[in-house]
């Protein structure tokens, strides 16, 4: 029970981020439908990333599978809340997956060694 409440402290922060970031770059209309798609795609890979980071924090040993568990959570996660609002599938969009899962894996191999190293 602790351990998926400390993966639902942290998944708040890609969640909001998914439902926000979209919405503050739709009000700005600062940039262009393509580049729209590329900073989402930059931004989640770094959320994911700090993401995996906290949760290899708290941690206390196999990082890489917290954040595995993490980023393969949230990859079913977005792709239910897609399914609700019938989007189309293509590379681009396995692409996203696969970044969630690899750069929360990478960022909880981090936090767990940054862990202890101090």
């Amino acid at each position: 029970m602790n351990n998926l409440i400390k993966f639902l402290k942290v998944s708040v922060i890609p969640i909001g981020f998914v439902f926000l970031f979209p919405l503050v770059l739709g009000v700005l209309n600062l940039l262009g439908v393509e580049s729209y798609k590329i900073m989402i795609l930059i931004f989640m890979g770094i959320i994911s990333l700090l993401s995996g980071f906290i949760i290899g924090k708290k941690t206390d040993k196999k990082g890489y599978i917290n954040g595995l568990i993490l980023g393969l959570s949230l990859s079913i996660f977005f792709f239910i809340f897609s399914l609700l609002f019938k989007n189309s599938y293509k590379i681009d969009t396995l692409l996203y997956y696969l970044i969630i899962i690899v750069f929360t894996t990478f960022g909880s191999m981090i936090g767990i060694q940054k862990k202890e190293e101090t």
